[in-house]
């Protein structure tokens, strides 16, 4: 065994590791972590949205008892006769919707769509609450029924085959009001 200067300098008894720093696997761990919070939270929202039951304005007056508060879609055609408003401080379109002689007071809340019109097919989404029609007074012919569809989300149905008025005329027509 040596001894002297010679055998310090190759003194291999090994030293005690040092514990890592948590720091540093903490924040790649956060970000995983954030990432899939992201992909669930956009998942769940799309397969929400995607889970909406479909109705006609007829299916959803029939079934209305059936579907309570719950959102739902609804398409048909808005009868002449619109009013705005203002429902809880933001702005309001109250019409009549129609569809195979079935009627239902909607009150959209928010801005149309953009192409929005007396006789143009829409598709709404919202849910059923009971109670009065602001402005019900102004609508050409209200449902009346002590409810109305609560909407938040518009979204006008065409096609590429544009009507002229007598077209329009017609689909309102179906529903036995005129302009």
């Amino acid at each position: 065994m040596m001894t002297g200067p010679v055998a310090d300098e190759f003194d291999l008894t090994p030293s005690p590791s040092r514990p890592e720093s948590s720091g540093r696997r903490a924040v790649p761990v956060l970000v995983v972590l954030l990432v899939v919070a992201a992909i669930v939270g956009v998942l769940v929202k799309t397969l929400g949205d995607a889970t909406l039951v479909f109705h006609g304005v007829d299916a959803a007056v029939e079934l209305r008892s059936d579907l309570g508060d719950d959102r739902f879609r609804v398409v048909g055609t808005p009868l002449p006769g619109l009013v705005e408003t203002r429902v809880d401080g933001e702005s309001a379109v109250v019409f009549t919707l129609c569809s195979a002689g079935a009627y239902a007071d909607v009150v959209h809340v928010g801005d149309p769509a953009e192409l929005f019109q007396p006789g143009v097919p829409v598709v709404l989404q919202g849910a059923w609450k009971a109670g009065s029609v602001p402005g019900i007074a102004g609508l050409d012919a209200p449902a009346d029924d002590g409810w109305h569809l609560r909407t938040d989300h518009m979204v006008v149905k065409h096609d590429n085959d544009y009507r002229v008025e007598e077209g329009r005329q017609a689909d309102i027509a179906v529903c036995g009001a005129t302009s």
